[in-house]
């Protein structure tokens, strides 16, 4: 690994079951599912919270398996174990490429994502091959990146990794969270389509061979989805309007 990641702080907050994250992020350790996933958008996460998108998310992982001594932290890494823990970002896959949206539009309860309107946001932010919008919401990555099996050091510099969870630093994180279990990581993507696709962003951990998984690839329609409730604080510890 090249990048120098710190272990992340972890505070459990027992009175109100709340697990404090840096950067500002706070997660409700109430877990929301198993569900589907337009179940698990509409859900209530508890006052002032909502379902995290995979950027956050990825957080809440690499925390909760760096600080597994907290009660919470255990709940996140059980459902880890037991379930898809999902992420408000959804995944369009066109001819040669892949578009990755955090809080996708949603139609007739399934992602709804428009290629020409994902095209016009991209801006001129580019990471490993991959390209943002201007407020890193969009991401677009052209086809071609591993999938399937790879060692920790293959995650961090996967572009299509990158691309699911907003930026590099996130694909270290991920790739470090990969390193509690056994087996090499296992990316679950679609090959190139010939017809747009539209898909949900996942992790899970496969319990029978000891193996972290990134799920790029299923429609978001199981009964097996879970999320934890995140808002974000201020420095000051005050909650962020949205």
């Amino acid at each position: 690994m090249e990048k120098t990641i710190k272990k992340p702080t972890f505070k459990e907050v027992v009175a109100v079951t709340t697990m404090h994250l840096d950067g500002g992020l706070v997660f409700n350790a109430q877990r929301v599912g198993p569900m589907n996933f337009n179940s698990l958008r509409n859900a209530n996460y508890g006052e002032g919270f909502r379902i995290p998108t995979m950027p956050e998310l990825v957080q809440l992982v690499y925390a909760s398996l760096e600080n597994q001594d907290y009660k919470t932290a255990k709940e996140v890494v059980s459902t880890l174990r037991n379930h898809w823990l999902t992420g408000n970002t959804g995944i369009l896959y066109a001819k040669k490429r892949m578009y990755v949206q955090d809080n996708p539009d949603m139609e007739n309860g399934r992602i709804s994502m428009n290629q020409k309107t994902l095209e016009r946001k991209l801006g001129k932010h580019e990471e490993k091959g991959v390209v943002f919008s201007d407020d890193k919401k969009i991401r677009f990555v052209p086809y071609g990146f591993k999938r399937e099996s790879q060692s920790a050091l293959e995650l961090s510099k996967n572009p299509g990794v990158i691309a699911l969870v907003g930026n590099e630093e996130n694909a270290e994180k991920l790739a470090r969270a990969s390193e509690h279990y056994k087996e090499k990581s296992y990316i679950w993507a679609l090959e190139n389509v010939d017809s747009p696709k539209t898909r949900v962003a996942g992790l899970c951990s496969d319990g029978f061979v000891s193996r972290f998984d990134v799920d790029a690839d299923d429609s978001g329609d199981c009964d097996d989805r879970c999320s934890f409730g995140v808002l974000e604080k201020d420095t000051a510890g005050v909650a962020l309007k949205r």
